[in-house]
């Protein structure tokens, strides 16, 4: 079923932007009509940002992220809150805001009977580092290629490993991607205030981007998150899914390709992290210097700074920020 088109809430939500960068002090360089929308592009004195609004209501931030692009995003997530306390109406709060990477092309296969969405996570239980949801189309034909790959035993491979493994299972299968990167893990958490509400939502977006390029009514992952919202946000765009608990994640060839696809981009974005704050983020939540690297990344940026690199409502945030607070009594 379309959404109805609201062309009343359409102008006014242009015009809320217009007046919120007024208010902001940021330029609007151009406005145009464009297929079934129009664009209104931003300018912050550094960074342009593409603004796309639609009839239905459905509102697009596109370019460069940083600063501005972050601002525009809570501005609409002000307005999406705004509007569901007149309408009752709760969007997800990721939607349409996270990077999802898909293959362009995927091998020709034909249908079986048995085909499947197949989750995998990483992250989840690191302070350290985004947490990233995977989501891959598997049927016969990707399950008899992943049994060639040797990934029985995906936790102990290296991390070299572990990148060359999921480039192949890339290949084999259609897949997707969400990052959800620590800043904006951080204002989702402050929304929500359960890990298992932004998984959860992370979850939605990469099977719903998986199903814009294929059809299948199972989804099967070692676990889900929260699964009331899984099913309350796919229902309501007219899915008919099946979430099924993998039985035997240890022995189940597609749980572990899907983890190797999501473990990979987490390795890969920790690594970019570590190289641009020039200090190794470790991995897990217990580590022994975990503590230590936050105290360090703290003194020289404050709060703030570890915000941009750490999941904040684990244990370690109230450590590290106690033993800065004890030194600079001192």
């Amino acid at each position: 079923m379309k959404k109805k088109k609201d062309y009343e809430a359409h102008e006014a939500a242009i015009q809320s932007l217009r007046a919120y960068a007024s208010q902001k002090r940021w330029q609007i360089v151009e406005e145009k009509e464009i297929d079934f929308g129009y664009r209104v592009v931003v300018f912050d004195g550094l960074t342009r940002n593409n603004v796309d609004f639609y009839p239905s209501g459905k509102l697009l931030i596109q370019g460069k992220q940083g600063t501005l692009y972050d601002e525009l995003g809570r501005w609409r997530e002000e307005r999406n809150t705004t509007t569901a306390l007149k309408t009752g109406i709760v969007s997800l709060p990721f939607e349409d805001t996270l990077p999802v990477e898909q293959t362009v092309t995927a091998p020709i296969s034909k249908p079986t009977a048995r085909e499947s969405i197949v989750l995998g996570v990483a992250g989840k239980e690191d302070y350290f580092g985004p947490l990233v949801i995977s989501a891959i189309h598997v049927d016969a034909w990707a399950e008899a290629q992943f049994s060639m790959l040797g990934i029985h035993d995906w936790g102990l491979l290296s991390d070299e490993l572990l990148l060359a493994k999921a480039k192949e299972v890339r290949v084999i299968c259609q897949y997707s991607l969400v990052t959800i990167g620590p800043t904006r893990y951080n204002e989702a958490f402050s929304k929500v205030q359960r890990q298992e509400n932004v998984w959860a939502w992370g979850n939605v977006r990469a099977i719903e981007t998986v199903l814009e390029k294929v059809t299948c009514n199972i989804v099967s992952a070692r676990q889900f998150g929260d699964v009331g919202i899984i099913e309350a946000a796919l229902g309501k765009k007219g899915r008919r899914i099946t979430l099924e608990q993998s039985a035997d994640s240890e022995a189940d060839l597609a749980v572990a390709a899907a983890s190797i696809v999501a473990d990979a981009e987490y390795v890969r974005y920790v690594d970019q992290l570590s190289q641009r704050i020039g200090q190794k983020l470790p991995r897990g939540a217990t580590d022994q210097s975990i503590i230590p690297v936050g105290c360090e990344i703290v003194a020289k940026g404050g709060q703030a700074a570890l915000a941009e690199v750490a999941k904040l409502h684990f244990a370690a945030t109230k450590a590290i920020l106690q033993i800065e607070r004890g030194k600079t009594r001192k």
